[in-house]
């Protein structure tokens, strides 16, 4: 039960911090957030609370989470203003 507890709140920090580091690119960060907090649920639902690495590792992936969601609305709104821009200006080159 230990070893089990131990592998979960090591998982729980690895993929919260991989959250955290991939957050930027969107959907790496959504993706190792989710594992994150998947395996928080998993230490808590064995050990009661979340302590130490665990409790860490779900702070991390919830931060991930939060900049990850953040960072793929800015890349739709990019999309979404780039393609309006390049329009625009096809349309100012024909004429």
């Amino acid at each position: 039960m230990e070893e089990l507890k131990e592998k979960l709140s090591s998982g729980t920090l690895t993929f919260g911090i991989l959250g955290l580091v991939f957050c930027g690119s969107g959907i790496l960060g959504l993706i190792f957030s989710i594992i994150g907090l998947s395996k928080a649920k998993k230490y808590a639902a064995e050990a009661g609370e979340l302590t130490g690495k665990a409790k860490t590792g779900k702070i991390l992936a919830t931060l991930g989470l939060v900049f990850s969601i953040i960072a793929i609305v800015c890349w739709i709104i990019v999309a979404i203003v780039g393609s309006c821009a390049s329009a625009a200006l096809q349309q100012y080159a024909v004429q």
